[in-house]
């Protein structure tokens, strides 16, 4: 499974550390806050350098705003803006425009208090003025979470308790991760896409646990020779899997393949298909009960009820517990969907036809038994979902 962790991994092997805010002191960075609001940084750029003979507390807090107004207009909205920038400066004053002496517990809902503060720019301010780690969401990060698949949320909370919950809190980490999401949201439409190998995931792993899997397995060791290294498509997310083995369930590969064709078209991520009603979700080939259990999931994450990024930190028996729980989905649902959306390593299911007919066919059992099954696969361990990719690869010619 691909988590925020290895997307920031990726962006930072791609752009180093940004070192951010851009900006040299604090009441630099606070004022950058506001007047980066609905425009480009090359526009605060230019009110910033017409300000900074004056970027001291007092000065600025004494200046008569229509002067200000005049310094910060390439920044635009320079009426609107300069009396956030004033509001700012007031309610500073009440503190001496001492800083480090400001309590921090309350601080985020004095700052929204301020006509002109919303959420991201409140955030921006307490990450990289006061050091609190506290994820800003800006709009490059929701393009970048949609880009790569991830559920839309409703609300700016719904989605920085989303980061929050899948980060290790840390305030470096934070202010870097916000800094690189931006630099990314700026590339160019034919630029390198760091997190391109994220769009088309292939189930994970190495050469050497491979050779694990081969040894003391003759016949395997002939499958490996035969195919080469097999890729398996996966899933980047969870809820990707559970609604591909959902489809999947009772009906044919070819079948399947199509109802799944029609519903990544009209619903790209969770928050489409609860604003469908479940005929509507029905209507792209699923039966009635297939339908409701894919619309209720959805609404669970959609309503943060069930968090299934979270589940990947349960070792395998006790996430097939967790997934045997949502509607819809049985042991071989729950080992399907950890082994697409959770890259679990050392799975199989007895129930999967394709998989136990390659298994009994290399192995020459007419009629394979649950228990042979079980012993011939545990030969495999602690990689057994390597030896059912190729098995699943085998059973195909056969």
């Amino acid at each position: 499974m691909m988590t925020l962790v290895d997307i920031y991994q990726k962006l930072y092997d791609a752009y180093g550390p940004q070192a951010w805010w851009p900006a040299e002191t604090q009441l630099e960075m606070m004022i950058g806050a506001i007047l980066v609001q609905n425009t480009a940084w090359t526009n605060v750029e230019k009110a910033i350098e017409q300000l900074m003979p004056y970027m001291e507390y007092q000065t600025l807090h004494a200046m008569p705003i229509e002067d200000l107004q005049e310094y910060i207009r390439p920044a635009g909205f320079f009426k609107a803006k300069s009396q956030t920038i004033k509001a700012l400066l007031a309610y500073l004053e009440t503190h001496n425009f001492n800083l480090e002496a400001m309590p921090l517990d309350g601080l985020r809902d004095d700052l929204l208090n301020i006509k002109g503060i919303g959420p991201e720019t409140a955030d921006s301010i307490l990450l990289y003025t006061f050091d609190q780690p506290i994820f800003v969401v800006d709009t490059y990060l929701k393009r970048m979470l949609k880009h790569l698949g991830y559920p839309q949320y409703k609300t700016y909370d719904a989605y920085q308790k989303f980061m929050m919950q899948h980060i290790p809190e840390d305030t470096y980490v934070y202010q870097e991760f916000h800094a690189l999401i931006v630099e990314y949201g700026k590339r160019k439409k034919h630029d390198f896409d760091p997190l391109e190998s994220f769009l088309h995931p292939v189930f994970p792993y190495t050469d050497a646990e491979l050779a694990t899997t081969i040894q003391g397995n003759p016949k395997f060791n002939d499958l490996v020779v035969r195919y080469g290294r097999v890729e398996r498509a996966v899933m980047l997310h969870p809820f990707d899997a559970i609604v591909y083995t959902i489809i999947g369930q009772l009906v044919s590969v070819k079948a399947a393949a199509s109802i799944q064709a029609r519903f990544d078209a009209k619903y790209p991520n969770p928050l489409d298909v609860v604003h469908d009603d479940i005929e509507t979700v029905k209507s792209v080939g699923l039966t009635l009960n297939k339908a409701k259990a894919i619309h209720r999931i959805a609404n669970d994450v959609v309503s943060g009820v069930l968090d299934l990024y979270a589940l990947d930190a349960l070792h395998d028996d006790a996430l097939v517990r967790a997934l045997v729980k949502l509607p819809g989905i049985g042991d071989w649902s729950a080992r399907i969907i950890m082994m697409h959306g959770y890259h679990r390593k050392n799975l199989s299911s007895y129930d999967d036809i394709a998989l136990r007919r390659g298994v009994a066919t290399l192995h020459q059992v007419e009629s394979i038994t649950r228990e042979s099954f079980d012993a011939i696969m545990e030969d495999y361990a602690p990689y057994k979902t390597i030896a059912s990719i190729y098995y699943w690869r085998y059973s195909k010619d056969v």
